[in-house]
């Protein structure tokens, strides 16, 4: 009997306030898509920095005197190495067709030298970018190389926008929630103020803080919740119609590479979120309105 008046007295006060209603719940849909948004932003960044981290690699550029012996034990040594995924060797003469490959409308950059002018070295593969400069540093000087080349700069500065990304992208998340909750708590508050006379007369006969709490919460959650879903069609149909199309160009074919699951998962954050803050948002309006009992 208690959950049908709750149910009643919430949809009372939804119809009551039906365009007040109307307005909580696209604001909320609005703030919980700006915040699926920003997790498929957080996406697109986090897609397009393990591209970039999975083509760093180390070139160790080796003597043109280095042994076979040599080689074979810097390989072992890398080899071993927990930062180190693989190994390739690459000899002079794959570094010239390479380097050919790279100038195929410009022979003149490579006819004139000698086939076997470029040194042959090797390309190792580790399993995080963040490991690039110590495993430079530690092989630097051995007998074998010449050279060693990481691109330092590049990774660093990769390194330090990534972390600024994804900084830039949980504050930006956080203060939607912030924001998703203030707005709800508003719409509560005034609907706890056009009805505060009635709130009055039911307190005068016996009704407790939670009897009367009870349908504005469930209001708070709903009109959360309606906005989550409005929010959720429109990620379904953004990733539908827009995204899987952009995907399929190749400029954007990395960033843009969603899959079922992590679209799922953001589903179930902006749904998750939107009854979280319908109850966050809610229990601010009621603390303050109606003391507890």
């Amino acid at each position: 009997m208690r959950f049908g008046y709750f149910l009643s007295e919430t949809v009372t006060n939804l119809r009551r306030n039906l365009l007040m209603t109307i307005a909580a719940i696209s604001t909320v849909a609005i703030s919980l898509l700006l915040l699926g948004g920003v997790q498929i932003l957080g996406m697109m960044v986090n897609n397009v920095t393990l591209d970039w981290e999975s083509k760093v690699e180390v070139s160790a550029f080796l003597r043109s005197n280095a042994s076979p012996g040599e080689i074979q034990a810097l390989e072992t040594e890398l080899g071993e190495m927990p930062e180190v995924e693989f190994v390739t060797f690459v000899s002079k003469e794959e570094a010239f067709e390479e380097f050919k490959q790279m100038y195929p409308d410009k022979p003149q950059f490579y006819e004139s030298i000698p086939e076997d002018s470029l040194p042959a070295s090797l390309r190792i593969k580790l399993t995080d970018a963040d490991y690039t400069e110590a495993v430079a540093s530690r092989i630097s000087g051995a007998p074998a190389i010449d050279e060693v080349e990481f691109g330092g700069d590049f990774v660093r500065k990769l390194l330090q926008v990534n972390a600024v990304l994804r900084t830039i992208t949980f504050g930006m998340s956080l203060i939607l929630l912030v924001a998703a909750a203030a707005l709800i708590a508003n719409t509560i508050r005034l609907a706890i103020y056009a009805r505060r006379e009635e709130i009055g007369i039911m307190k005068l006969v016996g009704a407790t803080n939670w009897f009367i709490r009870i349908p504005f919460l469930l209001e708070g959650v709903f009109a959360a919740l309606v906005g989550a879903l409005v929010a959720a069609a429109i990620v379904v149909a953004a990733q539908l119609l827009v995204f899987s199309r952009i995907g399929e160009l190749p400029l954007f074919q990395q960033a843009f590479n969603f899959s079922s699951g992590e679209i799922f998962t953001v589903l179930g954050l902006v749904g998750g979120v939107g009854v979280l803050i319908g109850l966050l948002g809610s229990g601010m309006a009621l603390r303050r309105f109606l003391e507890p009992a």
